[in-house]
């Protein structure tokens, strides 16, 4: 149970992660765009990930399940969905 719990929080974080990069990346014009997500991620994935596992675990599954569905159904990250803001984390490109 504990690794398939770990799996969605994954997948959660995975999904948030890019609905934040496909929405900042359109603030972009197509040369920049690239760049500025390579950027981002160097900088900034690991502690997305790390972070958001931090805060994820505490919740159950049926809340991740929950978090997962809204996610795959809008462009909506974790920090709007939660309205909580990891302070280790640029939340702009």
């Amino acid at each position: 149970m504990e690794q398939i719990k770990t799996d969605l929080i994954s997948e959660v974080i995975r999904l948030s992660q890019t609905n934040f990069l496909n929405r900042e990346r359109a603030n972009f014009e197509n040369g920049l765009a690239d760049d500025a997500v390579l950027a981002w991620i160097q900088g900034n994935a690991k502690s997305y990930r790390e972070g958001w596992t931090d805060k994820l675990e505490s919740y159950p599954m049926a809340e991740l399940g929950n978090l997962l569905k809204q996610l795959s159904s809008s462009d909506q990250d974790l920090e709007e969905l939660l309205h909580f803001k990891l302070d280790r984390v640029e939340s702009k490109l």
